[in-house]
């Protein structure tokens, strides 16, 4: 197979796109309705029959609390399933529109579906990334087209600026030489074409030591991200603004705000934020050509798309997916293109009401953002109690950027607006077209940066008096739900896999959770099919291999996540950090601006410190040998017997079945190519699909006589 086969349509040619149509639709799938609701007979009928075997066939309450606790647990792995296959029955989908024919006139901006005139500001948030990468950013975004009439204002959020590093330090003068330099090469383009404004937000920290503010280098209590998109948000886009519209009469301060324009200034100015590794993918064809309608067939690029869907005054946010040029899906072990999630729990999740934000890659509109500040950040942030206080202010305008709309309580800031987004009634909207192209975090460490980031995040809500169960009003029950659906997987992924590692190696030892009756035999094999079926339901037939590594880079990170959940139970600060060091500066010849190509994924790995990676070295060596051990005792068994007994073969193949996520993760650290990191995966998921048939199958050789806690080897087979 291709490198592209495991892609969407819409993934394989990054660069010709073709436009969505104009309002979206809910379609029911009837093949996941039918898998659905088959699945639910099933495990009602799976569960009684356990249910039923533990009453009838216990001999000791110490068998009693084994199988009820194996029970338990895989009901514990119901809950994370159940919620993804319901959000796959009416999956939110583009409208097909017709294509016109190649004589026919090109369409006018008003029949695409951008009427008014808007101020896009695109906010690009950055530390201490490359300037490489940011140029790149930067330049995608200068180049990306809107329509005539509309206004791009490009903001930098410097936040790396004082830090000690040449490429940081200079980073000022080198988005100065890059404007030149544009000037000097595309001319006669109006002024805001070349515009690059730059945020240096002031770097007050709060020194846990004395409580006071400092200048010190002492991260802040919150989350670095949203402080400096709310500065840009608070403090840059008004002065930007006051430069095109007027403000109103009665604006009282010296400086602008939000508050001085009118709101219908306000809801035609649109925030897209990037993150510094994602770049807007633009149609070559379409590059430069802003005041010409969009051709038929051809792109009409990110910008244009989000603008569409917000002329409509009910959205007020839209979200793209994210795709990775750094990484072959087939090589793909941590799941950065993950298309469970953007090709199917997404469309799902919005037409359940879902306000989905995931950092990056979103349009908003401004006059939600400023409605909708969270005003409760101040009370809930150490660091903005300290500055209420009084002590060391240097600035009223970043107490100011403190309240501003992105939720500073936890580091994974767009759940959380997210969340507070839904509860104050904002309506959103997911477009599933891959419009903007970015760079996945490289090797093992910079994944257990950010996944744990992720993950932390989620539980810092979660232990705190925002958990969404705690708002089911303003929620609604499926959202109460569903804004927890992510935070509970992480814990459930982390209990099944340690109890399903236990479960084989006892019954090598003896010792079953289930009665293997005939009633339980066709019971146990029509749920395990249908669970297969609705976790691996595609609509796309190579979405099964995406379906794959979901599912093992569940197994892989468990480490990780692990590790985030005790941080935040524990209430430590972790503060928000960056996947990407800095990189040394780059010469100034290769400031002049070149057409942005996309990138192609390194045939070399990124080759970890074994000192960096030592708790996932011992957690999956721990893992691999309870699996190894289980398969040791049975292999032993068997040849003492003399005989080839299905008691020994079924915990045998389940354990070889959970090694594979350990001997994923063992690839991935040492393997230095990614062709033979491909081939690894292959043979891998070949190895797990069949010791999950052989398992099935040798459950139908367990003899009867086999009930819980007892055996009889006279009469197995």
């Amino acid at each position: 197979m291709s490198g592209n086969g495991a892609l969407p349509k819409s993934m394989k040619d990054p660069q010709v796109m073709s436009a969505p149509a104009p309002k979206l639709r809910a379609k029911r799938s009837w093949v996941a309705t039918g898998f659905f609701a088959s699945y639910m007979v099933a495990l009602i009928i799976y569960f009684a029959i356990r249910c039923m075997g533990i009453a009838k066939g216990m001999t000791n309450w110490r068998d009693r609390g084994y199988s009820i606790a194996v029970l338990v647990v895989e009901a514990i792995g119901v809950s994370a399933l159940i919620p993804y296959a319901f959000a796959n029955l009416r999956p939110t989908l583009p409208v097909e529109e017709p294509e016109r024919k190649e004589n026919e006139d090109p369409i006018t901006w008003a029949e695409f579906g951008v009427r008014d005139n808007f101020d896009v500001f695109i906010l690009v948030p950055c530390y201490k990334e490359s300037w490489a990468t940011i140029k790149r950013t930067l330049m995608c975004a200068m180049f990306a087209r809107v329509p005539p009439g509309c206004r791009k204002h490009i903001i930098l959020g410097n936040d790396g600026h004082d830090v000690d590093n040449a490429n940081c330090q200079r980073r000022r003068q080198l988005v100065e030489d890059l404007q030149l330099a544009m000037r000097g090469v595309y001319r006669d383009q109006p002024d805001w074409f070349y515009a690059i404004h730059q945020s240096n937000r002031f770097k007050v920290r709060c020194d846990q030591d004395n409580k006071k503010f400092t200048g010190e280098d002492k991260r802040i209590a919150g989350n670095a991200k949203s402080l400096n998109l709310n500065h840009c948000i608070k403090i840059v886009i008004p002065n930007i603004l006051a430069r095109h519209h007027q403000r109103e009469r009665n604006a009282s301060s010296a400086e602008p705000r939000l508050c001085d324009f009118s709101d219908a200034v306000l809801r035609r100015s649109v925030v897209v934020v990037l993150d510094c590794d994602m770049a807007i993918t633009n149609d070559p064809n379409e590059v430069m050509l802003a005041n010409t309608p969009p051709r038929n067939g051809d792109g009409v690029g990110f910008l244009p798309k989000v603008l569409r869907v917000l002329q409509d005054d009910r959205f007020h946010l839209v979200l793209t997916p994210q795709y990775f040029t750094n990484v072959t899906p087939y090589a793909d072990v941590f799941n950065h293109l993950n298309p469970q999630f953007w090709e199917y729990i997404l469309p799902g999740l919005t037409t359940l009401g879902y306000v989905a934000c995931t950092g990056t890659n979103m349009g908003l509109r401004l006059s939600m953002l400023h409605n909708h500040s969270s005003t409760n950040d101040r009370n809930e942030n150490q660091a903005v109690k300290e500055f209420a206080k009084g002590q060391g202010g240097p600035s009223a305008r970043y107490e100011a950027a403190m309240q501003g709309p992105f939720p500073v309580y936890s580091v994974t800031e767009d759940y959380a607006l997210s969340l507070e987004l839904k509860k104050a009634g904002v309506k959103g909207t997911y477009i599933k077209e891959y419009l903007v192209k970015g760079a996945a975090p490289p090797g093992i460490t910079a994944v257990d940066t950010q996944r744990g980031r992720w993950t932390e995040g989620h539980y810092q809500i979660f232990f705190s008096r925002k958990n969404p169960f705690f708002h089911p009003f303003k929620l609604g029950p499926m959202g109460a739900i569903y804004y927890n659906y992510g935070t509970l997987a992480y814990l459930a992924n982390i209990i099944t896999i340690w109890v399903y590692q236990f479960v084989p190696l006892l019954s090598a030892l003896d010792l079953q959770p289930v009665a293997f009756s005939s009633e339980f035999r066709y019971a146990a094999t029509a749920y395990l099919v249908l669970t297969t079926l609705v976790q691996y339901y595609v609509r796309e037939a190579p979405h099964y291999y995406g379906m794959w590594r979901a599912n093992m880079s569940n197994i892989v990170l468990s480490w990780t996540y692990t590790k985030a959940i005790f941080r935040a139970a524990l209430g430590t600060k972790s503060g928000f950090a960056t996947h990407t060091e800095a990189e040394d500066a780059p010469d100034v010849d290769d400031l002049m601006p070149n057409p942005p190509m996309p990138d192609k994924p390194a045939d070399n790995l990124v080759q970890e410190k074994v000192t960096g990676i030592t708790g996932q070295l011992l957690y999956f060596t721990l893992l691999l040998l309870l699996s190894l051990a289980t398969i040791a005792i049975c292999v032993t068994k068997t040849i003492k017997s003399g005989k080839f007994h299905s008691r020994f073969f079924l915990p045998a193949a389940w354990a070889a079945y959970n090694a594979v996520g350990p001997l994923l993760f063992f690839c991935a650290a040492l393997m230095k190519k990614t062709k033979n990191l491909e081939m690894a995966m292959h043979s891998l998921c070949t190895l797990h699909s069949v010791m999950a048939v052989a398992a099935l199958a040798a459950m139908w050789f367990v003899n009867s006589a086999l009930s819980i806690g007892y055996m009889d080897s006279t009469q197995q087979k």
